[in-house]
């Protein structure tokens, strides 16, 4: 089973959305990653560590349960982003 179209939709919205607005939030990781060597680690677990939560709750909504398949499908989403994150700051 894939993950429903409109699902996948809103997650790469929201991925999108969250890595427009980095620079807002780069305070912020610098202050909670103290000993962090690479910002951009920081900011991905930071957005996809969201993105997953608005995944399960886009499910929890139609009262059902992400397979193994559809969270083998979120990490194939989120890793599309990865070198889009690693340019912001190269």
């Amino acid at each position: 089973m894939a993950i429903p179209s409109d699902i996948e939709e809103f997650v790469e919205k929201h991925i999108k959305l969250m890595i427009s607005q980095t620079e807002s939030y780069l305070p912020f990781i610098k202050v909670a990653f103290p000993y962090s060597n690479n910002i951009a680690d920081g900011v991905y677990n930071l957005i996809i560590g969201s993105a997953l939560s608005v995944f399960v709750n886009q499910y929890a909504m139609r009262m059902k349960n992400p397979t193994v398949e559809d969270f083998s499908d979120f990490g194939k989403i989120a890793l599309k982003y990865r070198d889009q994150i690693d340019h912001f700051f190269a």
